[in-house]
């Protein structure tokens, strides 16, 4: 994993569509209020003769009911949502519903009406939330078995077949069972998940030595030097990832060091390494080039995140260099707020985010003809997720948005880090991201995995552009 924090450096549309037909299968299979946060509410009101259960997935509310007094007499049911204002009338043979863009961690009401002759004769309400959380692409995505089953990392390449390239770090492919994976299940330290129309295949083994992980540094094949992934972008019948090299130059766990960051260029579709190349910038270790990259036009945006204060209250900057494709190796240009310049020593940060410091792992990708920037705060365990805009790859960054708070810094032991966003997965209207999640106590990423999964959610495109 790559987060750094108080001082230590710790740690498409039809993409989607397969995935729904998935999801719709089962679409009251969540019964259990998997999804739904605990109601701090009232149990409900009413006059007892409906009883409401709720589960969630996602921004998708699943309601089911049950008529308690069977003497009623009724002709519709009629559902009432106050976020987002909806109404539903149904037949009375009707049991179950569902509302879609329910706001997440927020009290919504719910109201089921008993209607006859357009009148309410019996009405039953009560609030829930939802975490919004979105547990079946997750499973789809990080399985139990057959490829990654966890790891972090999350950055992902959309590949010009449609299929999607998942970047990670720290990883593991050994099967889960009961939530549990076994103690002597290797850990890598990358590994490439392929998504292709809703299944997923796990790329690690470099060389063919089936212990290795995905990508190797040269020389290194004990890995005591090793990779952890920046991003990278796709480009014709060629994958480029920004991989940084890392070594244990502390004591610890989180004893470890950033040295460089190497292009490893791939040939596809089939990811054949075809050659690993260190980027042309040689400056401070704390200027890290790589950590978001976006091809667009005539040019391969890569972009820095730097650490000018890394302790509780940390500050941190980003900038950008471009390269045509035909100079990525060898000669970039790095930005100077007026212009572009083959010194790097003249690279400014980019305006307009100074408001929050940008981690370690970000992202910037094109959105309906606006850039736009995510992260989240560098701020150990602050669970904001932020996002900017921008009408050009190098800022003015302007418009930002609190997209999501995570939840399981609040648990015990755990942490979160580094949301990555992943546009070429879209519905209705709503992009997904996904964020990391870890564990201070190494055990319990074998005895509960989902101490070592990241988490996924959809943002609505209006929300991050409006």
């Amino acid at each position: 994993m790559i987060l750094r924090t108080n001082s230590l450096k710790m740690k498409h549309n039809s993409t989607y569509m397969a995935f729904l037909a998935f999801c719709l299968c089962s679409l009251f299979a969540c019964s259990d209020g998997g999804g739904t946060i605990d109601n701090p509410f009232e149990n409900g009101e009413g006059d007892g003769a409906i009883k409401i259960t709720n589960s969630s997935n996602a921004d998708t509310l699943y309601l089911a009911w049950e008529l308690t007094n069977t003497k009623v007499s009724f002709d519709s049911y009629r559902i009432e949502l106050d976020k987002p204002k909806t109404v539903k009338t149904v037949g009375k043979e009707e049991k179950e519903s569902f509302f879609t863009h329910v706001p997440y961690n927020e009290p919504v009401s719910v109201t089921v009406s008993l209607i006859k002759n357009n009148e309410a004769v019996s009405t039953s309400s009560t609030k829930v939330k939802i975490d919004g959380l979105d547990k079946k692409i997750s499973g789809v995505i990080i399985p139990d078995q057959g490829s990654v089953t966890g790891g972090d990392g999350m950055y992902s390449i959309p590949l010009p077949d449609g299929r999607s390239l998942f970047l990670m770090g720290d990883s593991y492919i050994g099967a889960v069972s009961n939530g549990q994976r076994s103690a002597s299940d290797r850990m890598f330290r990358n590994t490439y998940i392929v998504y292709n129309k809703g299944k997923v295949s796990a790329i690690y083994g470099a060389g063919g030595n089936k212990n290795a992980s995905a990508a190797v540094p040269p020389g290194f094949p004990d890995e005591k030097k090793w990779y952890w992934p920046g991003h990278g972008f796709a480009e014709g019948d060629k994958c480029y990832v920004f991989q940084t090299l890392m070594y244990q130059g502390g004591d610890g766990m989180w004893g470890f060091k950033y040295e460089t960051t190497h292009i490893l260029e791939y040939s596809l579709p089939g990811m054949e390494l075809v050659k690993t190349t260190p980027i042309p910038f040689n400056g401070s270790e704390d200027i890290h080039y790589g950590m978001a990259a976006l091809k667009e036009d005539d040019y391969a945006y890569i972009y820095a995140q730097v650490d000018v204060r890394n302790d509780v209250n940390p500050i941190s900057d980003v900038l950008v260099a471009r390269a045509t494709m035909n100079n990525l190796y060898t000669n970039w240009e790095y930005y100077t707020g007026s212009g572009w310049s083959t010194n790097p020593s003249a690279a400014v940060k980019l305006e307009g985010l100074a408001s929050v410091p940008v981690s370690s792992q970000f992202n910037v990708f094109k959105l309906r003809g606006k850039y736009v920037l995510i992260t989240q705060n560098k701020a150990f365990n602050s669970g904001e997720i932020y996002t900017f805009i921008a009408d050009t790859p190098y800022g003015p960054w302007r418009n930002k948005q609190l997209v999501f708070k995570t939840y399981e810094q609040n648990t015990p032991h755990l942490f979160t880090y580094n949301a990555m966003a992943h546009p070429q997965f879209e519905k209705d209207g709503m992009i997904l991201i996904s964020y990391n999640v870890n564990t201070e106590v190494f055990a319990e990423q074998f005895s509960d995995v989902s101490t070592y999964r990241p988490r996924f959610f959809w943002v609505d495109i209006d929300k991050i552009l409006k």
